[in-house]
């Protein structure tokens, strides 16, 4: 019975250490926030009308910058999980998103998520193409499509017709106003 009694106790022991060791290991490596720069895109965008520009470039930083107003204004993502500081890299058309989250309000976590970006009008859609915590592979149905918004920041003249992915910045194209928009911009 002793000994029964002795190895019971060192499994509850060792299921406890590998308990605390599993929480540790997937603790976030770094410190990082919510703190984002708005980015005035009405202000660029009637810049761009006064130089007779169809195009409008946004920089690296400034994809960022939406992507983290978008997580700071609702950083609760998913039922259970909480962003408290994000970091971004773009890379074309795909958002490499480096996650601190808290799960369940007990368990902090460190996550990478990469996004697809594609235009889905008035806004950028985010959608998880592949999700890891320290190497391991997380499955892409736990994280919902994330809202980037864009269209709703421009004057309601401007529709974008297109987004060029390219190399650090993103090349928003617009549609020709129609005589029904210059109408409704004259009163």
């Amino acid at each position: 019975m002793k000994k029964l009694f002795i190895s019971l106790f060192i499994l509850v022991f060792l299921v406890v250490i590998a308990g605390v060791g599993a929480l540790y290991y997937i603790k976030p490596d770094r410190d990082m926030d919510l703190y984002y720069q708005n980015v005035p895109l009405n202000k660029r965008a009637l810049d761009m009308v006064k130089h007779l520009s169809p195009e409008l470039i946004l920089t690296e930083a400034d994809i960022i910058n939406l992507a983290k107003k978008s997580i700071a204004d609702n950083p609760q993502v998913e039922k259970d999980v909480l962003v408290t500081g994000a970091s971004f890299t773009l890379d074309r058309e795909f958002l490499i998103s480096d996650l601190n989250i808290i799960w369940k309000n007990r368990v902090s976590a460190g996550i990478q998520v990469t996004y697809r970006l594609h235009w889905e009008s008035p806004n950028v859609i985010a959608t998880a193409e592949k999700a890891t915590m320290k190497g391991i592979t997380l499955p892409t149905s736990m994280f919902s499509e994330r809202i980037i918004p864009i269209g709703n920041e421009l004057p309601k003249i401007l529709k974008i017709k297109e987004l060029v992915w390219g190399d650090g910045e993103v090349k928003v194209l617009f549609k020709k106003p129609t005589f029904k928009d210059l109408q409704e911009l004259i009163g």
